[in-house]
Formats: structure tokens, C-alpha cells, sequence
């Protein structure tokens, strides 16, 4: 099998778009090919068509339904990653919630959490700022299209490659060394709910709460113009009035009509939902 026929590509990269926003243009489309080859070969199909008319019609549809974010996502990420904008939520955020604070938990989302490192990162950093012994309490919700990937991210059991920004220090202060990897200690675990979600599915809702911050890094880049819309309308309505929505470095509203402002945070552009919303 050396390539696929374009038209068969685009019923089913359309059907991927529908289900779960994700869309593919260059090298994306060349890596869900390359995915794509072991996977009939698995399912003893002749090719895109076949495999387009499984997921449509096949008794199994659904499982493999569920399998195929698994295949389609990027998953890199690994601990302390980008780290500047938890400086930002404990540095501005909390302080300018300080008396809310002291009622209720501070509430964060992280969505498109992959394997948990994101949101236990910031379990660890909220830890470390002495929070607790200031009386704050927190809740932090992470949800993923990619069910292995929660599967990880509740176990909280790593490999090597997931510390790579770890010193020996934070290997000892924050892990367990087991025999398949390093287990994330209890007390970074407490407080975070991890949980699998297709946020783009038309019930639109996440979570269990409203939220006075979401993270969503390096999820926008892959989904469709519709989707795209989608998501940040569902953030806005997640959000507190006046919450604060997150973005990775390469991703922008500043061209576009949403329900939130660019706020400059020091010295970094993070949208702030409006009060009107």
C-alpha cells in the first residue's frame, strides 16, 4: 500500500471532523496516513473506504470510535511544561480572587489534559505556593478526547520521558519510583479529577462546575474553523464572570469576535471573559 486515494481520505477526515473537530491539512494528514496503514492492516480492511464504511456500520463501530482519538492526537507533553502561566494564575489570578477564595475553591480546567501532566503540574505548583496554609482549597478538572491517555492520567504512573524537566530534587520530592515507571505521590493527586470528554459533542458542557480559569494549550491548533468557534463558547459559558481562558503560545482570539478581551498578565496576552457574557 503505497498511498490512499484522495477522495476516500476526505470521507473520512470529514467524518473526524465531525465527531471530534479535528481537522488535517499537511504534515497532520501525512501522520494520520502513516497511522492508518498498521491499523487496517490489523483490521484485515483493503483500505480508506473500507475503513470509513466500519466505523460507520460495523457492529464495533463505536469501540473503534472510541480508539481512533487515540490514534489522530499529538500527545507530547510531559511535566513543568510551560510553566510561566501557572505564575500567572498564582501570582494575579489568585490574588485578585483572594476573598472569594476564602468561601470556596479556587476552580481550574485544564482541557486537553493528554496524560494528566498539565494539571498535576499545576496540583504541585499550587503545593509549593503554600496555598493550603493560607487556607485556600482548590479543584482542578482535566478532561481529554483520548481515553488511553486518562486511563494514564488517572494511574498518574509516568515514564522517564514524561520528567524530563525534573531535577533528582523533584523526582525524590514528587514521585515513587516503581518498576514501570514513577507514580505521582498521593498529595499531588488530591484535588484533581481527570475524566475522558469530546468537547466538541453538541451537549455542550464540561466538568462539574464553572470554572475561574481554563487552560487550554496547544488544543486549538488542531481543530476546525466550526469547532474552533465551538470550543471558545463553551469556555466562556464554563467560565466565572470576569474568568480567565488560557491559550498556548501559537494560538490567538485577538482577530476574532468572541465573549472575551486580551488582557496583558505579566507580560503575557491571556482573554478575560467579558462582564456582558
Amino acid at each position: 500500500m503505497t498511498g490512499f486515494d484522495g477522495a476516500e481520505l476526505k470521507l473520512l477526515t470529514d467524518l473526524i471532523e465531525e465527531r471530534f473537530g479535528l481537522t488535517f491539512q499537511g504534515i497532520r494528514l501525512e501522520i494520520l496516513e502513516s497511522k492508518l496503514r498498521p491499523r487496517l492492516r490489523e483490521l484485515h480492511l483493503a483500505g480508506v473506504r473500507d475503513y470509513y464504511q466500519y466505523l460507520r456500520f460495523h457492529p464495533d463501530r463505536d469501540s473503534e470510535l472510541a480508539r481512533l482519538p487515540a490514534m489522530v492526537t499529538n500527545n507530547e507533553t510531559y511535566f513543568f511544561r510551560e510553566t510561566h502561566q501557572f505564575d500567572l494564575l498564582l501570582h494575579h489570578v489568585i490574588p485578585e480572587r483572594r476573598g472569594a477564595l476564602r468561601g470556596r475553591p479556587l476552580r481550574i480546567l485544564s482541557a486537553g489534559c493528554s496524560s494528566g501532566e498539565e494539571p498535576y503540574s499545576l496540583s504541585i505548583a499550587l503545593h509549593n505556593a503554600g496555598l493550603a496554609l493560607a487556607g485556600i482549597t482548590w479543584e482542578i478538572d482535566a478532561c481529554d478526547l483520548n481515553h488511553e491517555r486518562i486511563a494514564r492520567a488517572q494511574a498518574a504512573l509516568y515514564p522517564e520521558s514524561s520528567l524530563r524537566a525534573c531535577d533528582a530534587d523533584a523526582r525524590r520530592r514528587y514521585f515513587v519510583q516503581e518498576p514501570d515507571g514513577f507514580r505521582l505521590r498521593d498529595k499531588y493527586r488530591q484535588g484533581v479529577r481527570c475524566f475522558q470528554a469530546n468537547l466538541v459533542s453538541p451537549n455542550g458542557s464540561v466538568g462539574w462546575s464553572v470554572y475561574d480559569a481554563i487552560l487550554c494549550r496547544n488544543l486549538l491548533i488542531y481543530v476546525s474553523e466550526e469547532a474552533f468557534g465551538s470550543l471558545i463558547a463553551l469556555f466562556a459559558r464554563s467560565l466565572l464572570p470576569q474568568g480567565y481562558l488560557f491559550l498556548g503560545h501559537s494560538e490567538s482570539l485577538l482577530d476574532r469576535k468572541t465573549a472575551f478581551a486580551p488582557t496583558m498578565m505579566g507580560g503575557a496576552v491571556v482573554y478575560r471573559k467579558l462582564a456582558a457574557a
